[in-house]
């Protein structure tokens, strides 16, 4: 067998191989995995309640799962039907960035991870929704992106919002029950 058909056979092996493991793995993994670039992207609550001016916050994590150092590239988008009066805030490689700053880049290596955190704070009654996306810069042939979408939907706060008020309230109804109950059964002085 000739040495051109040799390397024409390695070729086609290789080929099927991937093809293979993108079948069993899905593109992203079968892809990503050999040149050591993988991550993860993870997120708790999607969705929250929170007050009209009150800061709300939704906590990621980014995690750099492959075997080589890598760069991200974390960008905020506030999706449509969101209000433009909300103050939005990205935190992430950290540092908590200016509510105008809606990308930017963060460095890991391999078993490192970044807290990405989003502060959104309503100034009307309505929802609001926003997508922070990940994409990795570790191999420039493949696109390796994640993204979480988060939504807020605001309301108007009731008199007492937080835990502070709410027991100041009840001291104040006990100081007044006990100086009425006081008032009623202390002894009458006779002149």
């Amino acid at each position: 067998m000739s040495r051109n058909k040799k390397n024409w056979i390695v070729l086609e092996a290789g080929i099927l191989l991937a093809l293979l493991m993108v079948l069993l793995t899905g593109p992203e993994k079968a892809l990503a995995e050999p040149f050591g670039f993988d991550f993860t992207y993870t997120a708790g609550d999607t969705t929250k309640f929170g007050a009209v001016w009150d800061t709300t916050q939704f906590a990621s994590v980014l995690t750099n799962t492959g075997t080589e150092a890598d760069s991200y590239s974390v960008s905020l988008t506030e999706n449509p039907g969101t209000p433009p009066e909300w103050w939005v805030r990205m935190c992430a490689g950290g540092i908590c960035w200016d509510s105008l700053v809606t990308s930017v880049n963060v460095y890991l290596e391999p078993g490192q991870h970044d807290d990405i955190l989003l502060d959104v704070m309503p100034r009307t009654v309505d929802e609001g929704s926003f997508t922070i996306t990940v994409e990795s810069y570790g191999n420039p042939g493949i696109k390796l992106t994640k993204s979480k979408t988060f939504i807020l939907t605001s309301y108007e706060p009731g008199p007492v919002t937080n835990q502070w008020g709410l027991i100041i309230l009840i001291l104040l109804l006990l100081a007044s029950g006990l100086y009425l109950a006081y008032r009623r059964f202390a002894p009458v002085k006779e002149t």
